[in-house]
């Protein structure tokens, strides 16, 4: 019977604790112990995380801590008591002070650190994860194995920490197909997709990673050349006031529809034609892959090919390809098996225990 401890900051809405309560759903349970340590009771995702998952509550750790040097700080503050032994301990979330000081108090054979997103550009272009990771990156030393998202979030991360002697593995997120399959059958009671022109929707938080200037800016050319295409973003975010005003600075009102952030995205995706996004980097293209499972044609720039975990191919021109895209009523759905399947078996190797 293996052990195994994850550890993460909470259960709220976000694509992190989705991620997570995945991996938890396809692990099997007749030979294997799962404890779960979190830092707030609030589970908005209570119902769809696996029972068999044991959910222990931890108390939280002052705010100041995340900027002190983690090596100075996790040598010198209490360590997270308990008595558990297990082979593999996970900090799932690797953006907090509370989950790394947690995962490696736990007495392990294995010490995982989960890698969600492109270490290098994030730092590049997010001043907070800048000054957070300055103080956080002594930790990835105590770990001795490395989980990455996608081929390109773990080549930034090899580059910009250069850490010596650890393992390293790429699994990306599992694919809840019959989730998306069945919420996108749901009725859209806010606004009127015409069936007429060539939909396309973008989803994401509304942050400089996400591209949605880039994105706006190349509307401005596409509607030069046709008229029948409309793109709906579905997303809040910080950025919103300056995509606002790009909207109207390129009189782009009666083309684009900015919608804030759903709980069901799929209804929306579901109702257009194509899917498009423009990140400046990812970690795992999510909804680039909950588009494939859609049938969606599929538009992203060559740049973050290598983020998306499916081999879906980038196009050089955004502007043509969205100038010649022609509507398709016979969309081809992909249950994504095989991919999910290899996910699993990847997990299964990543937590094996010699006997």
């Amino acid at each position: 019977m293996s052990k195994i401890a994850f550890v993460t900051q909470n259960f709220k809405l976000g694509g992190i604790q989705k991620s997570l309560i995945n991996v938890l759903n396809s692990i099997d349970y007749r030979n294997t112990q799962v404890d779960v340590y979190i830092f707030d009771k609030n589970i908005f995702y209570i119902n769809e995380i696996n029972k068999k998952a044991n959910i222990i509550l931890v108390p939280n750790y002052p705010f100041s801590f995340k900027f002190i040097r983690f090596d100075i700080i996790h040598n010198i503050i209490t360590k997270y008591n308990s008595t558990k032994k297990y082979d593999y301990v996970v900090d799932f979330d690797s953006y907090q002070f509370n989950t790394s000081h947690v995962a490696l108090s736990l007495n392990a054979d294995h010490y995982i650190s989960w890698i969600h997103n492109d270490k290098k550009n994030e730092t590049k272009y997010n001043f907070k994860f800048r000054i957070l990771d300055h103080f956080m990156k002594s930790k990835y030393k105590y770990f001795d194995t490395f989980v990455s998202v996608s081929n390109g979030a773990l080549k930034s991360f090899k580059a910009k920490y250069k850490l010596k002697n650890k393992k390293y593995a790429v699994i990306p997120n599992i694919i809840d197909t019959d989730e998306i399959l069945s919420k996108a059958k749901e009725k859209i009671d806010d606004v009127e997709i015409d069936p007429t022109k060539y939909n396309l929707v973008s989803t994401g938080r509304l942050v400089i990673q996400k591209g949605f200037d880039y994105l706006i800016k190349d509307m401005k050319e596409v509607v030069k050349e046709r008229e029948d295409i409309h793109l709906y973003i579905l997303g809040s975010g910080p950025e919103k006031e300056h995509i606002l005003n790009l909207i109207d600075k390129y009189k782009l009102n009666s083309f684009i529809t900015l919608l804030p952030s759903k709980q069901n995205p799929f209804k929306y995706m579901n109702a257009c034609d194509g899917f498009i996004l423009e990140s400046r980097y990812e970690g795992q293209g999510m909804s680039i892959l909950e588009a494939k499972v859609l049938g969606l044609d599929i538009y992203i720039p060559e740049r973050i090919e290598e983020y998306n975990g499916y081999n879906i191919k980038g196009t050089k021109d955004i502007v043509s390809a969205l100038i010649k895209a022609k509507k398709n009523e016979d969309k081809e759905i992909d249950t994504m098996d095989k991919y999910n399947e290899d996910i699993e078996n990847k997990l299964e190797d990543l937590f094996k225990v010699e006997n």
